[in-house]
């Protein structure tokens, strides 16, 4: 399989990190249990072999150093990278510092004649021990959340059967090219994305998209690469191959948002962490306690001062929230787009291809005493087959889903603007606009009048005479999607204003809205390209507004505060992609933001009690009533902060966006 993991900063670290980390933490672990007994035993009194005590107590705290440098040997990198980043304190400085400052002064304190029964040796292990503990957590925690994307990455066979010369061969996957023809089997999965030149089947692209239901696939058809073949046998010409295939840019996509840093509020947080226990030191000393002593303060603070708790209360939030939309064919390139589209006060939309289907469709049949529906739809399919237009293409698509065969028609002639003309059995027949068949024949009021009302909705009628006689006529329009009402008033339901802004007439325009349930004041037709942008800006002086659209609204989709393409079709101007192409689901990502926002939210308040509390505690704040924090308390106590955190930001993996009641908002899962 094709590595399709981002490099740098976007990289999530990898699962494979999770052993190498236990093997640390065992073999550190095993040194800390001897470590903690010499150096606990050595300040608290307890039972220690004769030749650690009296006159041999130097070799107590060489026996301590013995086994401390293997730790901090087997977690140095905490001290290479709390270095490369002392100009802005981070985890690692605080880490390197804490436990760096506790082992000089046990390696110094060895070797003086008036040395404490402290070194601060098993403190120094511990420190490192566990931040090691805080890092597999987070690695188990990224490893969890990105589990979908990795599982997408892997669907992708490493071979491609393409078809040169009109043989097959089967090629590894680096070798396909763009414009190659390759061969999909029954059961196989789409090594790169195509169209389809050849066949017919229906394709699961749930691990792709999550759709539950198979997607039909034919000739013009587009395929993804990791989805999964379920019917009959292919022909796809490769479009997007190796890392610019949809499964590859999602992952590479999801993790960059995913791996987003949330910035740290101010240069003071930073210098704080350090700053903070520089001046415990000195107070204490100040305050005539020993030099142990406020050393001990001040490592306690070190420990628990990390500024980026508040950083991480929000990332593990964001994380959780880019694999849950994943996971539902919901993609938000960035951390700020899938936090924003959750406050939104409008959601504006596009019609063609966002309420509707994109293109036209057959929506009625108007047959006659002689001519009945089904017959005049073959006839008419028969006629229209000769036809590029439109609207002859949807009259085809509905004679071949009702299984009706096309009539036989010859000697077609179209004549541009008017309509066709053939034969069909000897007799003449036609098809076009009212003038042009009024010209065949004389239509009858009946039909008329169904024309004009049909036209009056907003549907184009098409009509048709035969030998000289009307013989019916047929409704065309782009006709809206059977999920849209259900999708808007998901919207509506939590709490934005919905609004349609489209280029069309007044009289299409208001035929969508009557079927999807939005007024005349939520809709604004007959918009050229610069005032659709115009008003999506007057929207926007409201609050926040979202376009949702497809490429015909790509201008309108960059210039809105959230930009919300629909397909699978890359969309540069887009913040959030819907790959299924559903409307619902951008409910569904506002539920989603929503969700990560409360739970940001909650562990923001809980990091702010922590950084608030906790280093003043460390620093001895209770010491009048006998109470302080030793070192390795406060790196415990940051531990379990931790763990707390992750396990419960770990709860929106099983967020599921789409609750069975489209009208209550799902809440975040309860602690």
């Amino acid at each position: 399989m094709q590595n399709f993991e981002p490099t740098g900063a976007a990289a999530a670290m990898p699962g494979s990190a999770v052993p190498q980390i236990k093997r640390r933490l065992v073999i550190s672990a095993c040194l800390l249990i001897p470590l903690f007994y010499l150096g606990l035993g050595a300040a608290f009194g307890l039972p220690l072999p004769p030749f650690l005590t009296g006159d041999n107590a130097m070799w107590c705290g060489i026996v301590q150093l013995v086994l401390t440098v293997p730790v901090c040997w087997l977690n140095h990198s905490y001290f290479l990278n709390g270095c490369k980043s002392i100009r802005a304190p981070g985890p690692d400085t605080l880490v390197a510092l804490s436990s760096g400052a506790a082992l000089v002064y046990g390696i110094i304190a060895i070797f003086t004649q008036d040395a404490p029964q402290e070194l601060f040796l098993p403190s120094a292990a511990a420190i490192l021990i566990f931040a090691a503990a805080c890092q597999l957590l987070e690695v188990r925690f990224k490893a969890q959340a990105m589990a979908p994307l990795h599982s997408l990455a892997e669907r992708i066979p490493e071979t491609a059967c393409v078809l040169r010369s009109r043989q097959q061969y089967t090629v590894p996957l680096k070798e396909v090219a763009v414009g190659d023809i390759f061969l999909i089997r029954p059961g196989d999965v789409m090594p790169v994305d195509g169209v389809v030149i050849e066949g017919e089947t229906t394709v699961d692209e749930s691990a792709l998209t999550g759709a539950a239901a198979p997607v039909a696939k034919h000739k013009g058809s587009t395929v993804y690469a990791a989805t999964a073949n379920q019917g009959g046998a292919l022909i796809c010409h490769a479009t997007r191959i190796g890392p610019d295939s949809t499964a590859a840019q999602l992952v590479h996509t999801v993790q960059t948002t995913a791996a987003a840093k949330v910035p740290l509020s101010s240069l003071a947080d930073k210098v704080r962490s350090v700053f903070v226990p520089a001046v415990v030191l000195i107070i204490w000393l100040l305050l005539g306690q020993s030099f142990a002593f406020a050393l001990a303060r001040a490592i306690s603070v070190l420990a628990v001062s990390s500024p980026c708790v508040l950083a991480l209360a929000a990332s593990a939030a964001i994380m959780s929230g880019a694999s849950v939309g994943a996971k539902h064919g919901i993609v938000f390139k960035t951390a700020a787009s899938l936090q924003s589209i959750g406050t939104l006060h409008t959601a504006v939309l596009d019609k063609a291809g966002t309420i509707t289907n994109g293109e036209p469709e057959v929506v009625t049949i108007v047959g006659t005493r002689s001519v009945p529906a089904k017959f005049l739809l073959g006839m008419a399919a028969g006629l229209e087959s000769q036809s590029q237009d439109p609207l002859a293409r949807a009259v085809m698509r509905k004679a071949a889903a009702e299984n009706i065969k096309l009539s036989a028609v010859k000697d077609v002639t179209i004549l541009d603007g008017q309509g066709l003309t053939g034969k069909m059995a000897g007799k003449v027949m036609a098809g076009g606009s009212a003038e042009f068949i009024a010209a065949q024949c004389e239509l009858t009021p009946d039909l008329q009048q169904a024309g004009e009302q049909l036209a009056a909705d907003g549907i184009a009628p098409l009509y048709f005479s035969l030998d000289g006689h009307a013989a019916g006529l047929i409704g065309v329009a782009d006709a809206v999607k059977p999920a849209s009402k259900a999708a808007l008033d998901a919207l509506k339901a939590l709490g934005l204003d919905v609004m349609l802004l489209t280029g069309d007439s007044r009289t299409n325009a208001d035929r969508v809205a009557a079927q999807v349930g939005l007024d005349d004041a939520h809709v604004v037709s007959g918009l050229a390209p610069a005032e659709l942008e115009a008003e999506l800006r007057r929207l926007q002086t409201n609050g926040p507004a979202a376009m949702i659209g497809s490429t015909s609204a790509a201008a309108a989709l960059a210039c809105a505060n959230v930009g919300i393409g629909m397909g699978a079709e890359p969309l540069p101007a887009a913040d959030v992609m819907l790959l299924r192409d559903d409307l619902a689901d951008a409910a569904a990502a506002v539920r989603i933001s929503r969700a990560v926002d409360a739970r940001i939210a909650q562990n923001t308040r809980m990091a702010l009690v922590y950084s608030a509390l906790l280093p003043l505690l460390a620093a001895g704040v209770l010491y009048p009533l006998n109470f302080v924090l030793h070192p390795i308390d406060s790196v415990i106590l940051m531990t379990l902060f931790v763990a707390w955190l992750l396990s419960g930001t770990a709860r929106l993996n099983s967020f599921d966006p789409n609750p069975a009641s489209q009208s209550e908002p799902q809440k975040e899962p309860a602690e």
